[in-house]
């Protein structure tokens, strides 16, 4: 019960110049798809010397070394500073969080013509906020596939494997080349009383205001990627929203943009991990920061949180440490783990405060979030939040409770799904937000700096 609590007003807000929360916007305005958010944490972590280590390779590392993993797929990456002593005998400092946020993406058969006009065929990923993709400019993005071929045009194939050699092209329009327009309220008189959303018929894009047949609008949608679309034989491409994140606010306090859920932890604890580096550079025990995709689907992918990818990666890095012994049992390793599990939270809204339960009602600005769940919908248990308060003491931060409703279903994180995989005490926690799976979300640029300070303490002092 003894924590650092929120007042009911905030003292001084940030400046416009104060913490991250400027390199945090040119952080998202790039890291449009999970794909582009592992490039830019790569290109982060190459700038403090990590070096990549193939997820396919040997993953034996001694005390000091920094390396990454990429999974094949592209979209989900773990980041490890290597500690002087064996994982099996210190456990990780394991912070987790997640690429991929709800969003539009291109259906197999993309292209079609309707009254006139060009659209790109959609289908939703996660559970989006679908009135809020209407009336708003969006860009293209993701990757595009070519399957490897020979001088006679034969498909060519590793040589071990057996498997067909593929590329993988990430691609970026960065500019309104989409539009889904919303109905006039003269034809759909009950739209601002009902206002459901088929996503079959009222999510498809336009991207030609003029007729042209299929094949030309694919010509000239190929030269908007640079890339021959008639050549790729694959492709994960995604709409997303054009407008740039920005800050907002009378005192420059609130950072308006899309993707905060989940890409505000993701680069949280990505920093964190850099920062801890220079406080810290030869650290006793091994720091993990782990990004997964496909949690706003359940987490069920080759890649996501309910993969063998991190515990693949955990256990192989506790067994191979020089300072491992051949009797080891590698899992020994998470019994003296702790993982914080970072994920979004919601704030108390100041127009719809009647969706909060009164005494678990973050507020912007105004300390990190800790989110407890009785069903286990979230990790968080009394030891758990105990030791995260902890680290906010040491770290000077103030912490805020949220417990969801009782009469209103509980969201979940890869919390539970990593605290069950690997059997290691967890906590769910996040800074709070409003419109949460909008197309524009909001935050706040203190609650930002402090959650970077707790996990850059967890890091350096630990738990």
């Amino acid at each position: 019960m003894a924590r650092k609590s929120a007042p009911l007003l905030a003292l001084a807000l940030p400046a416009e110049n104060d913490g991250r929360a400027d390199d945090y916007i040119a952080f998202l305005r790039h890291a449009v798809t999970p794909f582009h958010a592992v490039q830019q944490c790569i290109t982060r972590l190459k700038a403090l010397d990590f070096v990549d280590k193939p997820y396919g390779g040997s993953l034996a590392c001694k005390g000091g070394e920094r390396i990454y993993v990429v999974h094949p797929d592209g979209k989900s990456l773990i980041a490890l500073v290597i500690g002087e002593r064996s994982p099996i005998e210190t456990g990780y400092a394991l912070i987790g969080a997640h690429t991929d946020s709800p969003d539009l993406r291109l259906r197999l058969n993309p292209l079609t013509e309707a009254a006139g006009v060009i659209q790109l065929t959609t289908q939703f990923h996660g559970g989006m906020i679908r009135r809020a993709w209407l009336d708003r400019p969006l860009a293209l993005a993701g990757a595009v596939y070519q399957v490897l071929r020979g001088r006679n045009g034969a498909p060519l194939f590793h040589k071990i494997t057996g498997q067909p050699l593929t590329t993988r092209t990430l691609i970026h329009v960065d500019e309104a080349l989409a539009i889904i327009p919303d109905l006039a309220i003269h034809l759909d008189r009950e739209k601002n009383d009902k206002g459901a959303i088929n996503p079959q018929n009222w999510l498809n894009a336009v991207i030609a205001g003029t007729a042209m047949q299929p094949e030309i609008a694919m010509k000239h949608l190929s030269a908007k990627l640079g890339v021959s679309l008639a050549d790729v034989e694959g492709f994960d491409l995604h709409l997303v929203p054009f407008h740039p994140p920005y800050r907002a606010g009378l005192d420059r306090s609130l950072i308006v943009g899309p993707r905060h859920d989940d890409l505000a932890m993701v680069y949280c604890s990505l920093t964190a991990l850099i920062e801890s580096v220079d406080a810290a550079p030869d650290p006793t025990r091994t720091r993990v920061a782990a990004f997964f995709d496909a949690e706003e689907t359940g987490s069920t992918t080759s890649s996501g949180a309910a993969s063998n990818f991190l515990r693949d990666v955990l256990v192989r890095v506790a067994r191979r440490h020089v300072a491992s012994k051949k009797s080891d049992d590698a899992e020994q390793a998470f019994a003296h783990t702790f993982c914080i599990s970072a994920d979004m939270a919601h704030a108390l809204h100041p127009n719809h405060q009647e969706m909060h339960d009164k005494q678990h009602a973050p507020r912007i600005n105004q300390g990190v979030v800790v989110k407890a769940n009785a069903s286990d919908r979230y990790a968080t248990t009394g030891e758990t939040a105990a030791m995260f308060a902890g680290l906010c003491d040491a770290a000077d931060v103030r912490v805020q409770d949220f417990v969801v409703r009782q009469d209103l279903a509980c969201g979940t994180t890869i919390g539970p799904i990593t605290s069950a995989a690997l059997a290691v005490r967890t906590v769910d926690v996040g800074c709070p937000m409003w419109a949460m799976h909008s197309s524009a979300e909001t935050m706040g640029a203190r609650d930002l700096d402090d959650m970077t300070d707790v996990m850059r303490v967890f890091y350096v002092g630990g738990v």
